[in-house]
């Protein structure tokens, strides 16, 4: 069997989406060894299936592996994947760093680099806001986990047993979310697992059977319709319905007991293609004209941005009633979701990977060069990156701090680390220490390692990590161009600097634009090792120098002075904001426009996290779609 993928050339995704396919109507099975007939999916009234044709065709569905195994019609198209090419930024006004092509050798966490930041490119300031599309959405491994934990109660997990790609930085990006046979077929083993185990638990088994399947004839639609739309996040269409009490009949003709083929139908569902994928409809294939989501539609964005999982009970009945497209009852929404536990996804999820947080534990540190560093410090330097994001999101404080706020937090091992006082209790405590040196997410011992060697710090890794994260100026090497490594010294040789040695690429017409923009920025916080501990002099007993100049003009000698300079550029909460949207849309943004109007918004009052969460939701480009015509 041929891979068939769910990324495609966008020339190939149009000419799918401009053709229906005659199959989607009949329910077609796909048999392997073993196996038997997988086939998933309802024959659909002719409406309905156009549209879902469609958007599986626009999306470039795995013509093969889903259509055949789970019974979707597919067109042929193009075989070949294409990433989702880096979106450049504004430089804007004002700005520190300034724009500029970028580099470097010491590549680290983000990814190697360099590149060119310039004016976004696209649509004229007179043409109408583009608010983009987007694919169809499977399900991302933690999404996954949290949905299945979420509508069968379930604390099984699977996620990390799938297939696990990203693109601009997440991993819940649409367009890179592949589908292979393999992973079809994880799928319908986890499928299979998870319904057995929810019916041969009494607790979880009484959340699906809500009536008595023995004697009450209208039980077995009530349950299907109940679950199935809980499943798919949208009530069922009757032919769906229709196709499900089908297989609860036929399984009961084969001889299964009323609860086993109920069973069956639930193993059935968890393994269709509108539970592993998020589907949002165009009525129109031929027309870019935006239209609003449906209410459920909207119900699952909204969920799956703040929570990363399905739509509770409340989202279900905003979206029954409308009422959920009004703007007010949106942001009510999102002051509701912060407040249930499950928003911790924000942290967990979205901040973990904006900021390399889930790294750290995988980070290689010498044990030779640095014997403190242990898996205790590492695991709590890990929380503390998690609890600072914590505390700017649920706390309300103004996420222009977020490189200056000069606090911590800190158990035994991390107060240790830091040379503080043992906290008074057990756990984490927040501290505030002034005489320490170190402020903001740069100061924090998990962000200083992660963009360190495993023997040393990188002037290079950190410079280039913060124009990614923080001004979204993503660098890439250019094609060809190849960086030697920084010189080991020789047995015998005077001892240099970190400096002396990346002047060697700063020399270089190749590699100079590229270092004048990452070098002053990672060497100003050279006063901090490889594992984040301040030192006022190299270990070889060398001087430290932090001093440089920004290309913007301005100087900087230390951690407190370049995150006072970063933070002071319009592009820091331009960036954050293009990360959450990126994030919480699940795809590149499509018109820089819509940031501007964002930002604008944002910045007009407090600019928290919850603010920028409500002016990211609310705005049209979350609200609605357009189908991708050409």
């Amino acid at each position: 069997m041929k891979e068939c993928r769910i990324r495609q050339s966008p020339e190939s995704r149009h000419a799918l989406a401009r053709q229906p396919n005659p199959t989607l109507g009949r329910t077609r099975s796909f048999t392997q060894p073993g196996k038997g007939d997988l086939s998933n999916v309802p024959p659909q009234s002719q409406a309905r299936a156009s549209l879902l044709d469609g958007a599986l065709a626009a999306a470039g569905v795995i013509p093969l592996v889903v259509a055949s195994l789970l019974g979707v019609g597919c067109s042929s198209g193009a075989a070949g994947a294409v990433g989702a090419q880096p979106e450049p930024a504004n430089a804007g006004t004002g700005s520190v760093v300034g724009p500029g092509p970028g580099g470097g050798s010491d590549s680290g966490p983000n990814g190697s680099g360099a590149g060119g930041m310039g004016s976004a490119g696209g649509p004229s300031a007179t043409s109408p806001l583009d608010i983009g599309t987007k694919a169809i959405h499977r399900l991302g491994s933690i999404e996954y986990d949290n949905t299945v934990r979420d509508l069968l109660g379930t604390a099984k997990t699977f996620g990390s047993g799938f297939a696990s790609e990203e693109a601009d930085g997440f991993d819940n990006v649409a367009e890179a979310l592949t589908m292979s046979p393999r992973q079809v077929e994880s799928y319908f083993s986890a499928a299979r697992e998870l319904s057995a185990a929810a019916f041969a638990d009494a607790t979880l088994r009484a959340r699906i059977l809500t009536c008595t399947l023995e004697s009450d004839a209208t039980c077995a639609r009530t349950i299907i319709s109940n679950f199935g739309k809980r499943a798919f996040r949208r009530p069922l269409e009757m032919a769906e319905e229709q196709w499900l009490l089908g297989k609860y009949e036929a399984a009961k003709a084969l001889g299964e007991t009323p609860t086993g083929a109920m069973q069956h139908v639930v193993h059935v569902i968890l393994s269709a293609p509108q539970f592993l994928y998020r589907i949002e409809f165009d009525s129109d294939l031929t027309s870019r004209a935006p239209h609003p989501l449906s209410g459920y539609e909207l119900a699952s964005r909204l969920s799956y941005a703040v929570w990363s999982s399905m739509p509770d009970d409340e989202l279900f009945a905003l979206a029954a009633s409308g009422e959920l497209s009004n703007a007010s009852k949106l942001r009510a929404q999102v002051d509701r979701m912060l407040d249930d536990p499950r928003s911790d996804m924000l942290v967990k999820n979205f901040a973990a990977q904006w900021l390399g947080i889930r790294q750290l534990t995988e980070h290689a540190v010498s044990s030779t060069v640095y014997p403190q560093w242990s898996s205790a410090v590492s695991s709590s330097a890990q929380k503390e990156m998690e609890l600072y994001f914590s505390e700017f999101l649920y706390k309300d404080l103004p996420f222009s701090q977020f490189l200056t706020a000069d606090f911590n937090f800190v158990d035994a091992a991390l107060a240790q680390h830091y040379g503080m006082a043992k906290p008074a209790q057990a756990g984490f405590s927040r501290v505030v220490d002034t005489a320490d040196q170190r402020q903001g997410l740069l100061g924090l011992a998990g962000f200083l390692t992660l963009t360190s060697r495993e023997t040393r710090s990188s002037p290079i890794i950190r410079g280039k990590w913060i124009l990614d994260a923080f001004v979204c100026m993503k660098l890439t090497l250019p094609p060809g161009l190849v960086v030697e490594p920084l010189p080991e010294p020789a047995e015998g040789d005077a001892p240099k600097t970190v400096r002396e040695l990346i002047a060697v690429h700063r020399a270089e017409p190749t590699c100079g634009a590229c270092h004048n923009l990452i070098d002053p920025i990672g060497l100003a916080l050279e006063n901090f090792d490889g594992i984040g501990r301040y030192r006022a002099a190299y270990e070889n007993g060398l001087p430290i120098d932090t001093s440089g100049v920004l290309p913007g003009g301005a100087q900087v000698n230390s951690l407190s002075a370049l995150a006072g300079e970063l933070s002071k550029d319009p592009r820091f909460l331009s960036c954050a904001a293009t990360k959450l949207n990126t994030y919480a849309l699940g795809r590149a943004v499509s018109d820089r426009r819509s940031l501007v109007e964002i930002v604008a918004n944002w910045t007009a009052g407090t600019p928290t996290l919850r603010n920028l969460i409500k002016e990211t939701v609310t705005h049209v480009t979350f609200t609605q779609r357009r189908s991708d015509a050409p």
